[in-house]
């Protein structure tokens, strides 16, 4: 089966870049977009993440990065014509809030998210605060352990140390395999020459490292969770 994508620019942060790349580029300030992915075909509407509840967004933000102002999630679904109701399946790369926040919404939607995230999220170790039980509570969920394709042409794989549960998508469309990775990243992490670039949050520094490098090599589009030029690159497709 093939797939379509669409980039829904569901929130925005301001942040260092050395939160994207591991001892690297610290110093710099960056946009942060919030993507979610729509993922549709074969009667099938598809979420990969599904960005932050609410958020505020600094009118310079358009300014510098030419990107349309960001829209709360349903809102983004109108302009694709469609309701939350409509959303069958959710896959969320990981249970940071920024790719869970919308999550009970979708009342409709099968969640198929690594059982190692979903059991981290109950019980999340003091240093990360970005995990709340009520992201994933009174959902559908469809626990994964390791990789899974959950139509033909959708797989995931698991590909932890972001987070001890994160997951990377992989897409079949009409132009070839399109690559969501599982863990934060921008362009930056995926330099053309040399290593892929270990992702500044992580639970386990080696292990992330280890997943960056084998994401780097999967064959397709990679597209990178919080790169201001996902939308562009996608509809070069």
């Amino acid at each position: 089966m093939e797939f379509t994508i669409s980039a829904l620019l569901v929130g925005i942060r301001r942040v260092d870049q050395g939160i994207m790349t591991y001892q690297q580029k610290y110093g710099r300030r960056i946009w942060l977009p919030i993507w979610s992915f729509l993922v549709q075909g074969n009667g099938h509407n598809i979420l990969v993440d599904t960005g932050l509840s609410d958020f505020i967004t600094p009118p310079v933000f358009m300014d510098e990065t030419g990107l349309p102002e960001p829209l709360l999630m349903e809102d983004s679904l109108s302009k694709k014509g469609l309701v939350p109701e409509e959303i069958n399946i959710v896959i969320n790369t990981h249970l940071h809030d920024d790719h869970c926040g919308n999550n009970a919404i979708f009342s409709k939607a099968d969640y198929f998210i690594q059982r190692k995230e979903l059991d981290f999220c109950m019980n999340p170790h003091p240093l990360d605060y970005r995990y709340e039980p009520d992201f994933i509570t009174s959902l559908n969920l469809k626990p994964v352990d390791g990789d899974r394709e959950i139509l033909p042409g959708i797989e995931i794989l698991f590909t932890p140390g972001h987070t001890p549960g994160s997951q990377t998508v992989r897409i079949n469309t009409a132009k070839g395999k399109v690559i969501i990775p599982g863990f934060c990243c921008n362009k930056e992490n995926f330099p053309y020459h040399g290593p892929a670039v270990c992702p500044g949050v992580h639970c386990d520094a080696y292990l992330a490292y280890d997943t960056a490098q084998r994401v780097k090599q999967m064959e397709g589009l990679i597209l990178p969770l919080h790169e201001l030029g996902v939308a562009t690159a996608l509809a070069r497709l």
